[in-house]
């Protein structure tokens, strides 16, 4: 049985403020700082504390490492056994990670016509149909989007005093970005709420290429996203070189502790920021660049 979420050292996750931007403030919420390094640690928290399975069953999830890491945590300290599909393009550095401790995964070929996500999550259906498995879906699933209506939106309103008028977050499976979005709206805050996906993705763009598989991303929308279309605000997409290029630039100038798809956020904010003045900006920063080496 899992522990209240404050005994694992999730949330609070503290707000870097970044230099204004056209008189924009603009701050990182902090998502590394959480236990075991990244946004996913509330994810997983909320999708194992949701189950309703036998647990003789096998909880798996797709996920490109951070939940991954995340879930096998929270399987074993509710007793249940965990498996993490990963695919080809999972980076070097969170694979070797993931062996450290101790995590049960299966790395899936891409299948002919899909992209390494889709590969994964047509795994993860098919373990789920042979009745041994079941896939908690971060994609389609309430209990992802709740844990973060109750506790990073909340965090976000407290910490700027009510005032934030702009959301950005990258997107792959939109629980974080609904659930903050929720948050938002049942106690009516009025801000814009902002998703970004790279280029390639096609969960807002129809323009279909690849792009680095690194937590954020899908071909099509998830059924997070489908389901509360109407939470999102606005949406945009960012070039990797752009995604790598505004995480060295936060490191270099802030010493700030993120990874791509922060950059790739960060760029975003930066556009939208020379199209209006005075606002309060949030970034989610959802983890660290320490697994992104490879690519920094």
């Amino acid at each position: 049985m899992l522990k209240p979420m404050s005994y694992y050292g999730i949330g609070q996750t503290p707000m870097l403020e970044l230099t204004p931007i056209n008189s924009n403030r603009v701050f990182l919420k902090m998502e590394s700082k959480n236990f075991l390094g990244s946004v996913k640690a509330r994810t997983a928290y909320g999708l194992v504390k949701g189950l309703q399975v036998p647990r003789e069953r096998i909880i798996t999830e797709s996920t490109s490492g951070n939940l991954g890491l995340a879930l096998n945590f929270f399987c074993k300290e509710d007793a249940r056994p965990f498996l993490c599909l990963l695919d080809e393009t999972v980076i070097a550095a969170k694979l070797e990670y993931l062996k450290e401790q101790g995590v049960d995964y299966k790395i899936v070929p891409t299948l002919n016509g899909m992209d390494g996500r889709s590969s994964r999550m047509r795994h993860a259906e098919e373990l789920t149909r042979q009745g041994s498995h079941f896939w908690v879906n971060q994609y389609d699933n309430e209990d992802g989007i709740q844990v973060h209506q109750q506790t990073t939106g909340i965090e976000i309103i407290d910490q700027t005093q009510g005032d934030v008028t702009c959301i950005f977050c990258a997107v792959g499976s939109g629980g974080t970005i609904i659930g903050i979005g929720q948050c938002f709206k049942s106690l009516k805050i009025n801000a814009t709420v902002f998703g970004v996906e790279p280029y390639g993705s096609t969960i807002f763009s129809v323009e279909e290429e690849p792009y680095l598989t690194a937590g954020a991303g899908l071909r099509g929308q998830p059924g997070n996203i489908k389901r509360h279309s109407e939470i999102i605000s606005l949406s945009t997409s960012i070039h990797d070189n752009i995604s790598v290029k505004k995480c060295n630039e936060l490191y270099t100038l802030y010493n700030a502790d993120v990874g791509i798809t922060t950059g790739m956020a960060y760029a975003a904010a930066e556009q939208y920021c020379h199209k209006t003045t005075g606002e309060t900006i949030v970034i989610i920063a959802a983890d660290g660049r320490e697994f992104y080496r490879d690519y920094l």
